[in-house]
C-alpha cells in the first residue's frame, strides 16, 4: 500500500510538472539578446494595421494548453506596412494597446494577441480612429498612434445586417481584384486557390469595376483545375473538397460545359474517399481489414473537413444534376453516409 501511494504521488507530481511547463513564464523581449533567439516562422496577422507579429504560445502540446497565447503579455513585430509602419518597425516590441489619441498606454494584463485585437476594433468605432500603442524600441519605451479607417460598431446582428461588415467585405474583395488583376499567379492550384476562386465568385458582381476582367480570370483557373482533375497525396481532401465546391459554383452561376467532366472527376474522387461511416480524414480512406470497409488514416476523422467535403458532395451533385448528368451509385451513397452521420449529431452539441 505505501509503495502504490508513493506511485501515485510521483505521477501526481510528474503531472503538476507538465502543468506548470505549459504555463512556464513567457521570455521577455525586452531583455538584451531575447529577440534574435526568437524563431520567426510561426507569426500571427495583427488585423488592418499592416503587421504581423510573433507572440509565445503556452504550449506546443494538445488540448487546453496547446497552441494558445492566454499567458503572453508582448508582441514582436516581425512584417510592417501601412498604417503601421509610420510609428512601428521591425523588431519593435508592442507592450500595450488601447484605443486612444493621448496618454499613456498600460502593460497587456491579459492574453496580448486577443487585447490588442479589441483595441483595433474599439479604434475602429465612429469617433475613434486612433490605436494608441506602448512601442518598446531598442530600450526606449515611446507612445505611439496608429491611425486606422473608421468602420463604426458591429451590429447586434454581425455579419448580417450590419454596415460594418458590409464595409470590410466590400474591401476585402476590392483587395481581392486589385491582387488578382496584378498577379497572374494569384489563383493557384490547392485550397487556397479554391477559397480565393469561391470568395471572387459571390464577391464580385455584374456592374461592379472590373467585372469582366475577373470573369475571365476565373474561366480561366476554373477549365484549368477541371482538366486538372482530383490528383495528387498526401493532405488533399482539404483541397478536393473546396475545389469541388468552386467548381460546381462556377458551373450553377456559367453554364461552362466544360468543366463538367472535372466535377464528375472531383466528386467521384471525393465519394470514393470516405470511410464507410460518412467520415473523412486529411487523407483518403484506405481499407483497412477482409471487410472491405475504408477507414480513416492516422489519428481519425476530421470533421473540419468532413463537413466541408459533405457540402462539396452535395454541390456536385447538383452541378451534375443542372449538367444532365447520370449520378452514380458511389455519389448518392456517399451523401447519404455524411448526412446520416453528421445529423446524429443535431441537438447534441
Amino acid at each position: 500500500m505505501f509503495h502504490k501511494q508513493i506511485h501515485s504521488l510521483r505521477g501526481f507530481s510528474i503531472g503538476l510538472i507538465i502543468i506548470t511547463s505549459a504555463f512556464a513564464a513567457q521570455p521577455d523581449l525586452t531583455q538584451p539578446g531575447v529577440i534574435a533567439g526568437i524563431n520567426r516562422s510561426e507569426t500571427y496577422n495583427l488585423g488592418a494595421t499592416g503587421l504581423r507579429g510573433w507572440i509565445a504560445i503556452s504550449s506546443k502540446g494538445g488540448g487546453d494548453t496547446g497552441l494558445i497565447t492566454d499567458q503572453s503579455r508582448q508582441i514582436l513585430v516581425t512584417h510592417c506596412e501601412a498604417p503601421a509602419n509610420a510609428v512601428l518597425a521591425v523588431d519593435d516590441v508592442i507592450l500595450g494597446a488601447v484605443a486612444a489619441s493621448s496618454g499613456t498606454v498600460p502593460d497587456f494584463t491579459s492574453d496580448c494577441r486577443k487585447a490588442f485585437a479589441n483595441a483595433i476594433t474599439n479604434a475602429e468605432k465612429t469617433g475613434a480612429g486612433k490605436l494608441r500603442v506602448k512601442r518598446w524600441r531598442a530600450g526606449t519605451v515611446t507612445f505611439e498612434n496608429i491611425t486606422l479607417p473608421i468602420l463604426g460598431s458591429y451590429s447586434t446582428t454581425a455579419p448580417f445586417s450590419c454596415p460594418k461588415s458590409t464595409l470590410i467585405l466590400n474591401n476585402v474583395r476590392n483587395k481581392m481584384v486589385a491582387d488578382l488583376l496584378a498577379n497572374p499567379n494569384y489563383l493557384t492550384t490547392g485550397f487556397g486557390g479554391a477559397c480565393s476562386g469561391i470568395a471572387l465568385l459571390a464577391g464580385v458582381k455584374p456592374g461592379d469595376p472590373n467585372y469582366d476582367e475577373v470573369q475571365t480570370r476565373l474561366q480561366t483557373f476554373a477549365r484549368a483545375q477541371a482538366k486538372r482533375g482530383a490528383i495528387g497525396d498526401g493532405i488533399i481532401i482539404w483541397e478536393w473538397s473546396y475545389m469541388l465546391i468552386f467548381l460546381s459554383e462556377y458551373y450553377l452561376l456559367t453554364n461552362d460545359a466544360q468543366v463538367v467532366p472535372g466535377i464528375l472527376n472531383f466528386t467521384m474522387a471525393l465519394s470514393e474517399a470516405q470511410s464507410f461511416y460518412g467520415t473523412y480524414g486529411h487523407e483518403v480512406c484506405v481499407i483497412r481489414d477482409d471487410s472491405g470497409r475504408r477507414t480513416s488514416r492516422f489519428y481519425g476523422p476530421v470533421n473540419a473537413v468532413g463537413g466541408t467535403a459533405m457540402i462539396a458532395l452535395a454541390l456536385g451533385k447538383k452541378a451534375l444534376v443542372a449538367a444532365r448528368q447520370p449520378i452514380a451509385p458511389e455519389i448518392e451513397t456517399a451523401i447519404d453516409r455524411s448526412a446520416k452521420f453528421f445529423a446524429f449529431y443535431v441537438n447534441k452539441g
